[in-house]
């Protein structure tokens, strides 16, 4: 499975909606990290600071597998 960021972005308001229904105290933090993330892929997909290891010339997709394999899982 290949996710790209047009597809990461709407699982990231998903769960931020969802933390913010449970614990609405979490709102400031979820809307300023979720501005910071959606910030970040706009400018990467634009200077492409991160290639995830694939050429150059590729489509910037990113596999699950290796999205946990950053997180250490």
């Amino acid at each position: 499975m290949v996710l790209t960021a047009t597809q990461i972005t709407p699982l990231v308001a998903i769960v931020a909606g969802i933390l913010i229904l449970i614990i609405p105290r979490l709102l400031n933090y979820i809307v300023a990290l979720y501005l910071i993330f959606i910030g970040l892929v706009g400018l990467n997909q634009t200077h492409h600071w991160v290639h995830f290891g694939m050429d150059t010339h590729a489509t910037h997709a990113v596999s699950v597998a290796q999205m946990l394999s950053w997180l250490h899982v």
